[in-house]
């Protein structure tokens, strides 16, 4: 997402502040790392990047993203087992076995807001492409249970105001919605969680420009078999303290949503 200098001050200090509870499912990732070279494909602020590389001095990484700004902030800096490069990650161009994994940490989302699934596939085929035989491709993103109906009942005019706001304001993609009654409305489940985790966000700018709902876990493995991939695990973790619920009330369990793909190279 082509973000501000003031929009990328939110960015960082969200994800600074939201690091300690997503060090698990990085951890994760690290176990798939191989002996390296890694690539970070949308590498951002750095934290993670920065953590990753200090907990394995043995590997080399490399870290990829489109924003100057962003990468001049870089936390990862400095490293002597890291090197910087800006790229989009759906033309930037790495030799075929260049790397041992590529991770995608909360970065494919951002590309699909940009450039639709064609990017996606693009930016993951380019990634299985830079890939050593039977290197790893790790994905770091939300998985929607379904797209089934599910209810949120709007409890204060304040609520029901944004939620108003974020029919019109989503560029994405129509929202359907019937309402129930006064309070409540009945629109699909990824659609609900877009609103959960956006409607308090303080960039409500680009949050609006921006999907973090994309698929399905049958989704993600029809896209990521089209690019080449073969599953290998898939784990879930939980990162529900994202969303916020103060004056709203869902109608369903939510379950968790952040998933570690893991996906090898087919030969």
């Amino acid at each position: 997402m082509k973000r501000t200098t003031e929009q990328n001050d939110i960015l960082i200090a969200g994800l600074t502040r939201r690091f300690e509870q997503q060090k698990p499912a990085v951890h994760y990732m690290e176990e798939h790392f191989g002996s390296g070279p890694v690539g970070d494909f949308g590498c951002g602020n750095g934290i993670p990047l920065n953590h990753l590389a200090e907990r394995r001095p043995d590997l080399f990484f490399v870290g990829v993203d489109h924003s100057m700004d962003i990468l001049g902030r870089n936390h990862a800096l400095g490293r002597r087992n890291v090197t910087l490069v800006a790229g989009d990650l759906d033309g930037a161009v790495f030799p075929e076995g260049s790397f041992e994994a590529v991770m995608f940490n909360r970065s494919l989302h951002e590309v699909y807001s940009l450039f639709g699934e064609d990017g996606l596939r693009r930016a993951v085929s380019f990634a299985c492409r830079a890939l050593k035989p039977d290197g790893r491709v790790l994905i770091y993103e939300n998985a929607v249970r379904s797209r089934e109906k599910v209810t949120l009942r709007l409890v204060t005019d304040e609520v029901r105001g944004l939620f108003a706001k974020f029919l019109e304001d989503y560029s994405i993609r129509p929202v359907p919605c019937t309402r129930v009654d006064e309070e409540t409305v009945l629109l699909q489940e990824d659609d609900a969680l877009e609103f959960l985790t956006k409607y308090r966000d303080p960039d409500w700018e680009s949050e609006m420009r921006e999907v973090h709902f994309l698929y399905t876990l049958d989704e993600w493995h029809s896209v990521l078999s089209s690019c080449g991939l073969e599953r290998e695990a898939v784990r879930r973790f939980d990162d529900r303290q994202i969303l916020a619920t103060d004056g709203v009330e869902p109608g369903w369990e939510i379950e968790d949503f952040k998933h570690v793909l893991v996906y090898r190279r087919s030969e």
